[in-house]
Order: C-alpha cells, then sequence, then structure tokens
C-alpha cells in the first residue's frame, strides 16, 4: 500500500510537517481513515487509545481548511479539559511544523470563559477544539458561529455519551450545514452510541481497527483477591513493597480518590491526586510536578486513563473495577510503553470474580498472585465457585450441606428427608411474607382513614 502521509492529495505543507515531526510510517488506523476523510465521506472509526488515531483526522482536517477564509471551517470535540487541551497542543504542534497559518482555538470548561471570548473575538479562529459543554455555550450565546463548518470529529465519543454530553452534541451538530464531513472516533460502540450517530449519517464507513495484543507483552498483569482484609491496606503494601518509579491508583469516583489520597498521605506517602472535581489549576501543577518527579504516587479517577499522558508509569493498581469494563484495558495501558516493562495489580475480592470473567473473555490475561513474606507470588488459579439453582439459592445455608450429602449414596429414604425440608422451610417463608402482606395491608388502610379525616 502506499504511503498516505506521500499522497498527492495531501498539501506538500503537510506532507513536509508530518516528516518534521518523525512520522514516516503511518499507523494501521492512519492508513485507513485518512483517504476516507480525504473523500469527504463520513466515518465511524472504532480504535483504542494509542493507535494514532489523532492524527488520522487532524492530517485530512488540516488539509480541508483554508487559510485564506477567516472563519470557522472544523469543529473537534474532546469529553474533557485533559483530552481537549491534549489535542490542542498535538495540533499546534503539526500547524507550525507544516508551516501553516491556520488559526486554531480551545474552547474548554474549568478555564477562563473571558479570555476565550476575547481570543476567538479577536482571532476568529478556523479551527476550534472543544469540550460539548463550552462549544454549547458559546454557540447558543451566539458568540460563535457554525454556518460555514466543513468538518465535524468527536473523538472519544464512547467517553462522550457516558459522561452525558450526547444532547450538547445534538445541539451543536443541528447548527452546522447538512453536507458537512461528518466522522466519530471511539474505542467502544455502544447501541445508544450507534443510534445517535445514525441520525447525522445515513450509511457512513465503519473502520474498526483491531487490537490484537488487548494488554502488552511488557506488562505483568496480576489479580489479587483481597479477601476479608482491609482494601486500603493491601493497597499501601503493595505500593511500599518496591520502589514504583511512578505507580498509578486508579479509583472509581472523586470521592474515593479524595479518601485514598488521605489515607496513603496519612501513612507518610507523598501522593498527587487527579480528578475532575479538582481546578484546572490544580490539576495543571499536579501534572507538572508528577512529571518532574516530585511525586512517586498518583491517585485517579478514569480522567487519566483516558486523555492524560503520563510518562514513566512502572505500576498500575486498579483498586476497584470500573462499571465500563473498557475502562480497566485503559487503566492497565499506562504502564508498559514504549517497550518499556511494567506492572499492573488488579484488586477484587471473590464476589467481584464475574466482572474478571467479563475481562477475560475480552482477552485479558491476568496471573493469580498472593502476598508472602512482603512479595507479591504466583498462587494456583482457583475455580469460581458455579452458581446454584435457583432452587438452592433461596434456601437457608443450614440446608445447603444437607443437599451436597444428598448427592451421596444413602440408605432409601434420604433423599425423600432432604426434599421434605426444603418444601418445609420454603413454606415457612411463603407464611412470614403472607404475615408481613397483611401487616402492610392494615398499615395502608390505617393511613388511609387518618388522611381522610
Amino acid at each position: 500500500m502506499n504511503n498516505i502521509f506521500k499522497d498527492a492529495k495531501l498539501k506538500p505543507e503537510l506532507q513536509a510537517g508530518l516528516s518534521k515531526i518523525n512520522f514516516t510510517q503511518p499507523t494501521k488506523v492512519q492508513e485507513e481513515v485518512i483517504p476516507v476523510l480525504l473523500a469527504h465521506k463520513n466515518a465511524v472509526v472504532q480504535a483504542v487509545t494509542g493507535s494514532g488515531k489523532t492524527h488520522a483526522f487532524l492530517v485530512p482536517v488540516f488539509n480541508d481548511i483554508d487559510p485564506e477564509l477567516a472563519y470557522t471551517q472544523a469543529i473537534i470535540t474532546a469529553p474533557s479539559r485533559e483530552l481537549s487541551e491534549q489535542l490542542y497542543q498535538v495540533a499546534r504542534q503539526l500547524r507550525d511544523a507544516s508551516g501553516l497559518e491556520i488559526s486554531i482555538a480551545h474552547l474548554a470548561g474549568g478555564t477562563d470563559r473571558e479570555r476565550q471570548l476575547k481570543k476567538i473575538t479577536a482571532n476568529k479562529p478556523q479551527l476550534v477544539i472543544a469540550t460539548p459543554g463550552r462549544l454549547h455555550d458559546f454557540v447558543q450565546k451566539k458568540l460563535l458561529f457554525l454556518d460555514y463548518v466543513k468538518d465535524f470529529i468527536i473523538d472519544e465519543a464512547d467517553m462522550t455519551l457516558d459522561m452525558g454530553f450526547l444532547s450538547d452534541i445534538d445541539f451543536i451538530t443541528q447548527r452546522m450545514p447538512k453536507d458537512l464531513l461528518f466522522a466519530a472516533f471511539s474505542a467502544t460502540i455502544p447501541v445508544q452510541l450507534s443510534n445517535f450517530l445514525r441520525k447525522y449519517m445515513a450509511k457512513p464507513e465503519q473502520i474498526v481497527i483491531d487490537n490484537p495484543t488487548v494488554i502488552s507483552t511488557t506488562i505483568k498483569n496480576d489479580l489479587l483477591d483481597v479477601g476479608a482484609k482491609s482494601r486500603k491496606k493491601i493497597l499501601y503494601q503493595i505500593l511500599t513493597m518496591g520502589q514504583p518509579y511512578l505507580a498509578l491508583v486508579f479509583a472509581n469516583t472523586k470521592q474515593k480518590v479524595d479518601d485514598l489520597t488521605e489515607y496513603l498521605q496519612s501513612q507518610g506517602l507523598k501522593v498527587a491526586k487527579i480528578h475532575g472535581g479538582i481546578t484546572e489549576r490544580e490539576r495543571k501543577r499536579a501534572l507538572r510536578e508528577v512529571e518532574a518527579g516530585q511525586y512517586q504516587y498518583v491517585v485517579a479517577t478514569d480522567l487519566a486513563a483516558r486523555g492524560l499522558d503520563i510518562d514513566g508509569v512502572s505500576l498500575v493498581i486498579n483498586y476497584e473495577i470500573p462499571r465500563d469494563l473498557d475502562f480497566v484495558v485503559h487503566r492497565i495501558g499506562r504502564t508498559g510503553r514504549n517497550g518499556l516493562s511494567g506492572h499492573a495489580v488488579t484488586l477484587i475480592r471473590e464476589e467481584e470474580m464475574n466482572r474478571i470473567a467479563g475481562l477475560e473473555k475480552m482477552g485479558v490475561h491476568f496471573d493469580f498472585v498472593e502476598i508472602k513474606n512482603g512479595e507479591l507470588v504466583p498462587r494456583k488459579h482457583y475455580h469460581r465457585r458455579t452458581d446454584r439453582n435457583a432452587a438452592n439459592r433461596k434456601i437457608d445455608n443450614r440446608l445447603n450441606g444437607l443437599v451436597k450429602k444428598a448427592k451421596k449414596k444413602r440408605k432409601p429414604g434420604y433423599k425423600k428427608k432432604i426434599k421434605q425440608a426444603i418444601q418445609k422451610d420454603k413454606a415457612q417463608k411463603r407464611k412470614i411474607e403472607q404475615r408481613h402482606e397483611v401487616r402492610k395491608a392494615k398499615r395502608q388502610r390505617k393511613q388511609r382513614r387518618e388522611n381522610n379525616r
């Protein structure tokens, strides 16, 4: 296949710029996506973080912008401040390397709105990179006009859905020309997202970039059952076993991140935290200090898994498993990058093993470990308990033993006794339930009489 970076459809300035920033061989997603977008065809692209998708849409967008026209010609959205800031910096790098006279504006919530307004008023942006909420605000108040937008790109579309921004995207899209180029990039394509995109793209090009190695072979991916022990204490023990260059701990909520940060700091560790609840200034300062090596431990929500490039992460700990299992893959992928070795540890309890089964079906392999003598050592892969049948799950634990014994060879009549015991137990429970229902009905009648007085 011809090198798409040398395609005659690309401006010479872009070709030179890509070469200048060492983009000489396109990735698979770039090979497949760039020709489609250059042909001005709508596309839904499923590709994971790290596949090169950012330049897969930036290159065609820059190619499509006319520097002579001083109005907004392209919009790119990302669901968080960090992601949009990262896109903005990458876009500026490509523009500067190419020497293109293209004005780029960054509009994001949590930053100085008036300053952003002054910038777009003084220098009409030809490309706008924004979070959906701030873009909605500017469009609704007629501070930004979309009448001549040619290209609209939604990055991290599944995350946009999860964060509740589809209504903002809907509002924005309705105010753009009908013939614009529309493309969405996403690690996963949930049904709700697919239905939404179908509203604006009748027959888009469906491009799926397989990721054959779900977890990099450079990562040791461990699973640790904490059992009845304190999960916090286990976390602290793992963090202090060795000397990780940089350990990244993931929790599901801002509150949990705050809680873990406070706990680890009380144990004498210097810990930075990153989540959507802290100010933009605090986050940027924390990231600068992490990059400068001032912190060895960072506790974060999934915001850091999808969008923040934190170099040098040698250890990732999943303190808890997120609702969206894809986030586990993104979390683990923060370590073992650029050919370096990495280590990931996921903490679980036995009742969460069904979530692990879901990850294993996705192709994520875990090594079972336990803590012995201050080290993580392999342990035998224990078999998950098979689900009991519905009848057995409803009976008391004291009867479960009888059920198991019934499987053994017994004297005639033994199984009959077991069945009678189970039936008796069920009958007793039915009586209790009926008694509760009668009492509930009486209370309701009494309440109605009092209300009618």
